[in-house]
């Protein structure tokens, strides 16, 4: 596709968008990549790519669009119809649902940047919305629901035990309730100040731990912003019924059509939250293979669930591939063991900080601080040395460990390939295609550099030279545009071959740069009287380049920029060009 260092830049930039899954897509060839970002390092990695991303979407819509979405977003996703539509301004965002384990999930697809008069590529985010999908069905339904007075009786009856409807203007209410619970903690059945009477509620009811966290939902400005925000508002919290009783309740807020009331309504959920709390305590009793599975996604060859009190652990075995360690199926101390299958598998320069990683004080003293662990190490296997990923997480129970190996010997190479291919063409980039010598972008670079040292005190002496090429546009127009580049050549030959300790730059069609430095710069003012004397040699035999030039020395009494020098060096060498053409 393009550049990949461009790809990773405007990909890195899409990002911040903080999209589940990203396109990059070449508009005239249909090639892709797709990043994702993954969750266990926290990096942005390459997942995928392709040669034709709008054929691979119609394919894999069969497979992963929930049926009755997929006529409607391939109709949408048609490549003429989407890059009209990104080119027009006109393009909206995708809403498809998604199957995932059997069962549809909502995604929203959005253009993040789309095609511009110079580039031929756009960038499309994917983000799952099920769960605010899911909240807006939810606020249809229940807003379906408040149309009359008689659907919300029947709300209140089949859904809360009380439900107080709320002028936001006057802040006067009334109370519908279905329970006497209410009415035995003597609340008002209605009034004319719900915030202020809720508040002093609170604090003779609420449990003293959950009043913090109830107390926005009875404050009018800071309800009213939240509504502003989402329509519905809930939270959780315990009443105290008789100084020893506790019931659990739920609370939600929700705006009514009109806009200027609210309901709070009243759900005791005394038995839900009992049978959630039985159900966590049934699940920290045995192994949960849910802490397992979480770790699946990277296709580790190998999990071990380690007990970070006792050091014993069992090993899982997700595919049948081969295993970086021969450790047993499962084991009285994890750390003894591995450090063990260590010392023999591990890439001799690799062993050291293998084994120091995994050794149970340094190992458990990093997982205290941090949430995870990372390691990459070669491992001999037959006899070739493999990039072997090791990570950790603390399991739910926050006792036990899951500890993982993978196998990324690939990954390693292509990224590997892929740094070369950046060097490569950083140094295509920096470097001038006919001469050789280096080019415009890497004096711009070149002279940043020396403008850094010039503004923090520390810069050594340098000059600078500037030649420019006589006559160049005569020659092309009379001898043609490949004698030129001879001419242009031999000139750059000229100043090598002078300034033969300095970097050169071309950075115009007929004007070259020299910085010198060291030696060269010692010995500048004869050097340059070499450069003219040959010059003039070729001037009078009418066999050689004719190339003007100046030199002038950063002055650091007078000086504070590189284009100081720069400037005085290019109007000594317009003076020289006169002198030639005269």
């Amino acid at each position: 596709m393009a550049d990949k260092e461009l790809i990773f830049d405007r990909i890195a930039n899409a990002l911040l968008c903080d999209y589940t899954s990203v396109y990059y897509v070449n508009a005239v060839t249909n090639e892709y990549m797709w990043y994702s970002i993954d969750q266990n390092s926290f990096s942005l990695s390459a997942q995928q790519e392709g040669q034709d991303f709008f054929e691979n979407v119609a394919r894999d819509a069969a497979v992963s669009v929930y049926p009755d979405d997929i006529h409607a977003f391939l109709q949408k996703m048609q490549k003429d119809k989407l890059i009209s539509e990104m080119k027009n301004g006109m393009m909206k965002s995708i809403t498809y649902r998604l199957l995932i384990d059997g069962k549809p999930v909502y995604h929203e697809l959005k253009l993040i940047r789309g095609i511009s008069e110079n580039d031929d590529y756009f960038i499309l985010g994917v983000t799952n919305i099920d769960r605010d999908m899911q909240i807006k069905l939810e606020a249809k339904r229940l807003e379906q629901e408040r149309e009359t007075f008689d659907q919300i009786a029947r709300s209140l009856a089949e859904h809360y035990d009380t439900i107080y409807y709320v002028d936001l203007e006057s802040s006067a209410y009334v109370e519908f309730s279905s329970t006497d619970l209410y009415r035995v903690l003597e609340v008002p059945e209605k009034g004319n100040d719900f915030f202020k009477e809720s508040m002093k509620n609170m604090i003779r009811l609420i449990h003293k731990d959950d009043q913090k966290l109830l107390a926005p939902f009875f404050d009018k400005q800071t309800m009213t912003a939240m509504l502003k925000k989402v329509k519905t508002q809930s939270t959780k919290y315990r009443i105290i019924v008789d100084d020893k009783t506790t019931s659990y309740a739920r609370l939600s807020v929700m705006l009514t059509k009109d806009k200027k009331h609210a309901m709070f309504c009243v759900e005791n959920i005394t038995e839900e939250m009992t049978t959630e709390q039985e159900l966590r305590e049934m699940q920290a009793k045995s192994i949960t293979y849910s802490q397992i599975a979480s770790t699946l996604a990277d296709r580790y060859d190998s999990i071990y669930y380690v007990d970070s009190k006792t050091n014993k652990y069992s090993q899982y075995s997700p595919s049948n591939q081969y295993h970086a360690l021969s450790l047993k199926a499962s084991g009285e101390d994890f750390f003894t063991d591995i450090a063990r299958e260590m010392e023999t598998t591990v890439f001799s320069e690799d062993r050291e900080k293998a084994l120091a990683d995994v050794s149970r004080e340094s190992f458990l003293a990093h997982m205290q601080v941090n949430k995870t662990f990372s390691g990459t190490y070669r491992f001999v296997l037959g006899s070739v040395p493999v990039y072997i990923s090791l990570r950790a997480a603390w399991a739910e129970d926050k006792r036990h460990l899951i500890i993982g190996l993978a196998n990324i010997d690939d990954q390693i190479k292509r990224e590997n390939e892929q740094m070369r291919a950046l060097r490569t063409a950083n140094e295509k980039a920096m470097n001038d295609e006919l001469t050789g010598v280096r080019n415009k972008n890497a004096y711009q670079e070149f002279e940043a550099a020396m403008q850094a040292r010039i503004d923090s005190g520390n810069c050594e002496p340098f000059g600078i030279v500037i030649c420019d090429l006589n006559s160049l546009k005569t020659i092309n127009d009379t001898l043609g545009h490949k004698t030129g580049d001879e001419f242009i050549k031999s000139a750059c030959r000229l100043i090598c071959r002078v300034f033969a300790h300095s970097p050169v730059f071309r950075i115009g069609g007929d004007e070259f740069v020299a910085v010198v430095k060291g030696g060269d710069y010692e010995n500048r003012d004869e050097l340059l009287d070499r450069f003219r004397s040959e010059v003039q040699r070729s001037r009078e035999s009418g066999s050689g380049p004719i190339v003007a030039s100046g030199l002038s020395v950063f002055d650091d009494e007078k000086d504070t920029k590189v284009s100081d020098v720069f400037e005085r060096a290019d109007s000594l060498m317009y003076e020289n060009k006169k002198h030639l053409k005269s």
